[in-house]
């Protein structure tokens, strides 16, 4: 737990990870698996030497702890460094991508903002150009609106009353049409076949 900490706190300070905290990660780790691989080679010793007394499974069984205790010490200091190096490789990726788009940024903005202020200005310009347009329209357009108001009251008028007249007048050719085609089949249906003709006296 103890070089936990230390490790920790040799790479807690700064996450800026210059070179040299780099190759210190990389040292710590392989420091880890010289361990690792010290603490197997003890564990393969004392079992060798357990076959050799009387318990031999109750030594065994020791030796197995040790070296589960040995190795979860191990596989905790190796989390916890590969946790800091993600922690500061995503930094690192953090800060490129901000110092990438703060140059694009301040560029794109000031074009943004000179190129928004001309559209604007272009839009009030348009807007105030077609206000004066339409005023002058409808100055010029006023008196003469009136009578063709008045005008086309009286004209709208004698149209739907033709309308009105056209359309009543279809209506009353296709009942008499109906009429009529009525009429016919039922004379039609009354007439008898001709009578077959009398015969001729002798």
């Amino acid at each position: 737990m103890k070089k936990l900490l230390v490790i920790l706190a040799l790479l807690g300070p700064a996450w800026g990870w210059p070179a040299q905290e780099a190759d210190g990660v990389a040292a710590e780790k392989a420091r880890i698996s010289a361990e690792r691989a010290q603490a197997e080679a003890v564990f393969q010793a004392e079992e060798k030497a357990c076959y050799r007394k009387f318990a031999v499974n109750d030594c065994i069984d020791k030796a197995r702890a040790k070296r589960r205790e040995v190795m979860a010490e191990l596989r905790r200091h190796e989390i916890a460094l590969n946790d800091a190096e993600r922690r500061r490789k995503a930094e690192e990726r953090v800060r490129e991508i901000e110092e990438r788009n703060a140059g694009d940024a301040q560029s794109g903005q000031a074009e943004q903002r000179a190129k928004a202020l001309a559209q604007q200005q272009g839009r009030e310009d348009r807007a105030a150009a077609k206000a004066a347009e339409r005023a002058a329209r409808e100055e010029r357009a006023a008196p003469v609106a009136l009578q063709k108001t008045k005008q086309g009251k009286g004209q709208a008028q004698k149209d739907s009353e033709a309308e009105r007249n056209r359309m009543q007048q279809e209506q009353r050719m296709a009942q008499a049409q109906e009429r009529k085609a009525k009429f016919e089949k039922r004379l039609a249906e009354r007439k008898k076949p001709a009578a077959a003709p009398l015969p001729v006296p002798r």
